[in-house]
């Protein structure tokens, strides 16, 4: 390409597409490949938005849904394929946290930034603020720096070739074969019950900051179940898309806690645990936010923690 040709600009793809109904597969192993295919595609996709060092943060994010969404196939299809040892759960985890350092900046940015456009603030206060977002710029350049690195460096390269090695000449165990719909259930209802048995769903105090771990820690258990129900959508009618749509709720309102969970760290770690008294209209501003998310979580979560609703759970991956 000569120099002064233009480049192609990379792509943000926010959403992944469902397999094309004429594209179904028959068989668990055949779904299997799809998905993983589809999964590695988009990583890789946006991973050239993150190499540009594009502004928009929502590559990195597209990025780790990505890897996310690996891994839940990983895990929901491991009892049908041989996969080669270096794609483990583990290696995908590692980078998945990698670039959540740099998702981490990028909510903190985004939430101070919003906060101070939205509040009538001190002088005293906005001169902080300032100073934290001065200080947030030169973490995510220096995040950025080591994610180049990561990206660019021969085990990253190395973990997707061996990937694309084995979606040429993919291996399976002898029960892939089963037919899709015959082995839904039995595919799902494994994650279904982790879900259900989780201790996070009985906290009811949002003044435990150790119950309150539970509580983050079954967030990300709801996100892989949205996740593997998002894989077999189409095979199911409207009360399973319904559930799907809650799963989300859920997740977007412990998403907000725990986004709200990851500012307080970072402001405690920067000014120190007395904090609130060099910000106080922002901690004045967590405490009605934090009442109103735990509010909307304790109604959202009730229904799970009755008999009737986990038994209908359970009949919903019935087909």
């Amino acid at each position: 390409m000569k120099s002064g040709a233009h480049r192609m600009k990379p792509q943000l793809v926010s959403t992944i597409a469902q397999l094309p109904v004429k594209e179904k597969p028959e068989c668990v192993g055949d779904y299997a490949h799809q998905a993983i295919k589809k999964y590695v595609d988009h990583i890789l996709q946006h991973e050239k938005g993150v190499l540009a060092h594009h502004h928009d943060p929502e590559f990195v994010h597209q990025m780790r849904v990505g890897l996310r969404r690996l891994r839940t196939v990983r895990a929901a299809f491991d009892f049908a394929l041989v996969l080669p040892d270096a794609v483990s759960d583990r290696a995908l985890k590692r980078l998945g946290k990698a670039l959540g350092r740099m998702r981490d900046l990028d909510i903190l940015q985004g939430w101070l930034k919003k906060y101070s456009n939205q509040t009538k603030l001190k002088k005293s206060e906005i001169k902080v603020l300032r100073t934290l977002n001065r200080t947030l710029k030169k973490q995510r350049k220096q995040c950025r720096v080591q994610t180049d690195k990561l990206l660019r460096s021969k085990a990253y390269k190395q973990l997707f070739k061996v990937i694309k090695k084995w979606l040429k000449q993919p291996q399976y165990q002898s029960v892939s074969r089963l037919p899709l719909t015959v082995a839904l259930p039995d595919v799902q209802l494994p994650m279904i019950c982790q879900l259900l048995l989780h201790p996070g769903w009985l906290v009811v105090d949002a003044t435990d900051t150790t119950k309150l771990e539970q509580v983050h820690d079954l967030r990300k258990h709801i996100k892989g179940v949205r996740y593997q129900m998002a894989l077999f959508r189409e095979f199911y009618g409207e009360d399973y898309r319904a559930q799907v749509n809650t799963f989300r709720q859920m997740q977007d309102v412990l998403g907000e806690l725990q986004d709200e969970s990851v500012v307080q760290s970072f402001l405690a770690t920067m000014l120190g645990s007395k904090w609130a008294k060099k910000l106080p209209s922002l901690h004045r501003c967590f405490q009605k936010q934090h009442h109103q998310l735990w509010q909307q979580w304790l109604e959202l979560r009730q229904p799970y923690v009755s008999a009737t609703q986990r038994d209908a759970l359970h009949q919903l991956f019935l087909v």
